[in-house]
């Protein structure tokens, strides 16, 4: 994989008309697969993966959230809540003409609390598979809520973690060496090099945007009858750590897969197939 330069680093789709950009590719006959990423990613973290599908007969659409990859920055900061993004999903599927259309989903991290108040907000109509990676949505506030309380440290508080970007990109690796950890660092310093709003767009979703406390909606989705669950996490994750959040969505899900998936390969590598068997 050839890493981004200023040249490399251009919009490989297509923007709707709110400024949310997309690759929609496979048979327009073909299964409908969303991909979602999490909160300080984009859309290319699953080109992998959607290759293989588009390979397997599957129509993918891939999408960066606001303010990530090449998407527009939400208008307010507050739009990087729960209900933003949201409607930016609901928005784009719309005008794509693809919302009536049978889908499935496969989300990672805030991803994954993002399908969840996507699915309660707009239940499926047609059986529907959900694959969850290492979701976010219940796990435990941590520093996040003290950090929410007190505004007034928000701007200190930007500049240490803008400043330790790359370490704690790192952190979320346990084993830190090989070519996919290579590939996924250089994405992230392309996305901070390239995209001036990648930065704001992820400190404001980790202050507005639901990371825990969506019980509800979770068990809303997780009685669907019309949906298959499948949850996978790897057993040493660090960014959503397994225990508790694993155990919590066991209480609205019934369908889960627990392994210890490499820690040097990314999710979106290696494992989209067995994923995709089991989720059905």
């Amino acid at each position: 994989m050839a890493h981004a330069t200023e040249q490399a680093w251009q919009q490989p789709g297509l923007k709707s008309a709110t400024g949310t950009h997309y690759v929609l590719k496979g048979p327009k006959d073909g299964r409908l697969v969303v991909c979602i990423h999490g909160i300080g990613a984009y859309s290319a973290c699953f080109d992998k993966l959607a290759g293989a599908l588009v390979n397997e007969g599957y129509m993918v659409l891939q999408y960066d959230l606001m303010g990530r990859g090449w998407s527009e920055p939400a208008v307010d900061n507050v739009d990087y809540g729960g209900a933003g993004h949201v409607d930016q999903l609901h928005q784009l599927l719309t005008e794509l003409q693809l919302q009536e259309q049978p889908k499935d989903i496969i989300a990672h991290s805030m991803g994954g609390a993002l399908a969840a108040l996507y699915l309660d907000a707009h239940p499926p109509v047609h059986p529907s598979k959900l694959v969850l990676l290492s979701p976010a949505g219940l796990m435990n506030p941590g520093p996040i809520r003290p950090l929410r309380a007190l505004s007034c440290m928000h701007g200190l508080v930007q500049k240490v973690l803008r400043s330790g970007q790359e370490g704690a990109w790192k952190q979320d690796f346990v084993v830190k060496k090989g070519e996919n950890f290579e590939q996924m660092m250089q994405m992230q310093r392309d996305q901070l090099q390239h995209n001036p709003h990648s930065f704001n767009a992820f400190f404001q979703s980790a202050l507005h945007f639901p990371l825990y406390g969506i019980d509800e909606q979770a068990s809303n989705v997780g009685r669907m009858s019309d949906l298959s669950t499948f949850i996978m996490w790897g057993k040493q994750d660090k960014a959503v750590p397994m225990k508790p959040s694993l155990s919590r969505w066991e209480r609205h899900f019934t369908q889960r897969l627990e392994r210890e998936s490499n820690p040097s390969q990314p999710f979106s590598q290696g494992v989209q197939k067995e994923v995709w068997d089991k989720a059905g």
